[in-house]
């Protein structure tokens, strides 16, 4: 039977997790590859290269990777020196986690716990990196607990897909859906990120992938990096073709709680 106390999209989302387990295979750390993130070029064409670069000096700071999955991104926060914590509510995707870690020979706190509800601490974490994790749930209740258990002044590093433009979301449902993904799951909204971002203060945001890059990648794929590097060009120095970027990175910095708790009272 199942767990009555998981909501139909939380079941959802430990399914589509548990297939991306069966899925993944770990190998040994590409230390070129991780060089990326421990030194990333705050100009870079790719977002979550781009999002590493808005984390700053994190040697000693608490930072949670929220919805960590496999571990990926936890190497280089342990790298660059963090005390980290992953948390994700696939127990099959922790468990990957925890096998790259011990074959790299790193340490981490990593625990099976919805995104809701993360049994941290109020006010004990000084960083949540969270990549690709909003879109696929409530985002009120997501926001409400990052909030809760961010220090005065904590930071959040958010990537998130995102869709604005009507258009292109027409034309992109006119073909099938990938099959990986869960039915409650979409490219966040102008009105979401609005919703998010309320009560904290926007730093930085930048937008990545206009809907030609994965199209011209696959026709031409020894153009990649030239590829990308246009994409960036283009969205930064044209605003007008923001509206149809599929990609955001942000870094929001908690408000004092009087504030933030005032702008949550004005949300839905």
């Amino acid at each position: 039977m199942p767990d009555t106390s998981v909501s139909a999209r939380d079941r959802a989302e430990i399914e589509r997790s548990a297939a991306e387990a069966r899925k993944t295979v770990l190998t040994e750390i590409d230390r070129a590859e991780l060089g990326r993130y421990l030194n990333p070029d705050r100009d870079s064409p790719y977002g979550l290269e781009y999002a590493f670069s808005l984390l700053g000096e994190i040697r000693g700071m608490r930072v949670l990777d929220l919805g960590c999955g496999t571990g990926g991104n936890v190497v280089p926060l342990i790298e660059c020196g963090a005390l980290v914590v992953g948390i994700d509510i696939s127990p099959e995707l922790i468990e990957l986690a925890r096998q790259r870690l011990r074959n790299a020979d790193l340490e981490a706190h990593l625990k099976v716990a919805s995104a809701y509800d993360t049994g941290l601490e109020s006010g004990s974490v000084d960083i949540i990196l969270c990549i690709n994790l909003v879109h696929h749930l409530e985002i009120k209740r997501l926001r409400d607990e990052m909030l809760r258990i961010l220090v005065k002044g904590g930071v959040i590093i958010l990537k998130e897909p995102v869709r604005f433009s009507k258009t292109y979301g027409f034309l992109r449902g006119l073909f099938p859906a990938r099959k990986d993904i869960s039915k409650f799951e979409h490219p966040m909204t102008r009105e979401e990120i609005a919703m998010f971002t309320e009560p904290f203060e926007v730093q930085r945001m930048r937008y990545f992938r206009l809907p030609w890059v994965p199209l011209v990648s696959r026709i031409l794929p020894s153009l990649l990096r030239t590829v990308w590097k246009a994409d960036s060009w283009i969205l930064r120095h044209c605003l007008a073709t923001r509206h149809y970027a599929t990609g955001v990175v942000m870094r929001l910095v908690k408000r004092d709680s009087s504030v933030a708790l005032a702008a949550c009272r004005t949300q839905p």
